[in-house]
């Protein structure tokens, strides 16, 4: 145990110096993010079919048959979660854009309906080597409401990672900053940025509770090491580091530090199985025991390239407060993200113990995810997206509220014009439930539904097309 805890601590060290961008769900906040426009998305052209996945378990894209065919080479331990790689090959870019965004909003003012402006800036970049690749992103916005100017609020999203290989080894960094006064889960303010979508549970997606508005900062670090054990087998050694820390008083912050070791086995070309052992601490800034949790998991994965990446992990979970309370439970983790020439579909659903979200000492949490994304032609596209987040406190108090749910849904149409502007026109709808009893902190969110509906209008100095 103390030897697998001083190798994650060592990738965990690695990876504060470096990061990944992360996949973020389209949400419909203001500024919201811009994919390219694809050469030869015409309508008309032929469906493409999958190329069949690589023999074997890979960690080098240039092994494989087809040039263009860009592999997913994450494992089923790694800290994020699997993809659908590519059918073409993947080219370096620089996206700066700017962004305004106008809507009304019913539920920032108890009665009342507000007017909010946002004004925010974008980059994203990929730089793409022979044997390593360095992605990035940036947003940020000033957002004001009329009438009420004291919910005017500034955001800042950032993300880097690197990825590096080796004739048998990858290293990954990444890491993930975003300042924001509400949750990261749904946050109709902050473009509904869901990392659940994006990183498996155990790295500390911990910020699913919407609060009052309160000014946070949310981090996760993580690092990685997978070495080619054979043609077929593959170990993973990851760690990450997750803090979520309130400007406001009366909120509780929460450190995380979760180490894993996992070893993954090809029985098909497109399918594998894995096993995997994680290790996660956290402490809090009351007073209180330190959460520890033990956890093992089966995993089954399945990936087609450019088409279909499946992935499901579930096992025992050991949960410990200090060195008195234990309590026996189960753990569960689940991605999907399927692929045609005009749609993708993502969904998540994990389970398991969190920090709590700023509102609890620990919590049961159960996660629910989904996207959706069709280019009805060249120029036009839509999004679905939403989600579930379910709460209950591991340390419930009597006469106090033991439990929260947050769900949303977002959805948006989209326009290009030319070569330079996206318009979008954008609907976002937010509520959560909480239990009987008094607030388990100085303010809790409220249970009132809120509602936007607005359009966005971004210009990229440079061609969107890659």
């Amino acid at each position: 145990m103390k030897q697998t805890i001083r190798i994650c601590v060592a990738v965990l060290t690695l990876s504060l110096s470096a990061a990944q961008a992360q996949n973020q769900a389209q949400g419909t906040g203001p500024i919201t993010p811009v994919g390219p426009i694809r050469p030869g998305a015409d309508s008309t052209a032929p469906r493409q079919l999958p190329i069949p996945a690589a023999r074997g378990l890979t960690l080098q894209p240039s092994a494989l048959d087809s040039s263009q065919e860009q592999p997913d080479t994450h494992t089923l331990s790694s800290i994020e979660t699997l993809g659908v790689g590519s059918l073409g090959v993947v080219r370096s870019f620089l996206d700066p854009s700017f962004g305004f965004y106008q809507s009304g909003d019913t539920g920032i003012t108890p009665g009342t309906s507000s007017s909010v402006t946002s004004l925010g800036v974008r980059l994203m970049f990929d730089r793409n080597g022979s044997r390593s690749r360095l992605t990035g992103s940036y947003g940020g916005a000033h957002v004001l409401y009329y009438p009420d100017s004291s919910h005017n609020t500034t955001y800042h999203n950032l993300a880097v990672s690197h990825e590096i290989h080796w004739a048998r080894w990858v290293l990954r960094l990444r890491n993930d900053l975003l300042v924001s006064p509400e949750a990261s889960f749904g946050g109709l303010d902050i473009g509904g940025i869901n990392l659940q979508m994006s990183l498996q549970s155990s790295a500390g997606v911990n910020d699913t509770i919407l609060t009052q508005r309160a000014q946070r900062l949310n981090n996760a670090a993580s690092g990685e090491i997978n070495y080619l054990l054979s043609r077929r087998s593959i170990m993973t050694f990851a760690g990450s580091y997750t803090s979520l820390t309130f400007k406001n008083a009366g909120y509780i912050d929460s450190h995380v530090v979760t180490g894993r070791i996992g070893y993954d086995y090809a029985i098909a070309p497109k399918d594998s199985i894995g096993f995997m052992y994680d290790y996660s601490r956290t402490d809090f800034s009351v007073a209180s025991p330190r959460l520890q949790t033990d956890k093992i998991q089966l995993s089954y994965g399945r990936k087609v390239t450019g088409r279909l990446a499946f992935q499901i992990s579930a096992g025992p979970q050991l949960v410990r407060f200090g060195s008195q309370s234990r309590t026996l439970d189960w753990n569960l983790f689940s991605a999907t993200t399927y692929q045609t020439r005009r749609a993708q579909y993502s969904f998540s659903y994990s389970h398991g113990a969190s920090g709590g979200s700023g509102m609890f000492v620990g919590a049961q949490n159960h996660t629910l995810a989904g996207t959706w994304h069709y280019a009805l032609t060249q120029s036009w596209s839509t999004s679905l997206g939403g989600g579930y987040a379910f709460n209950q406190a591991l340390a419930p108090v009597s006469g106090v509220t033991d439990h929260f749910g947050n769900w949303y849904g977002t959805a948006s149409l989209n326009r290009e014009i030319g070569r330079h502007v996206r318009l979008n026109l954008n609907y976002g709808f937010q509520q959560q439930a909480a239990g009987n009893g008094t607030c388990p902190v100085a303010a809790c969110g409220s249970t009132r539904s809120r509602q936007t509906l607005g359009v966005t209008l971004e210009w990229h100095p440079w061609s969107m097309s890659r």
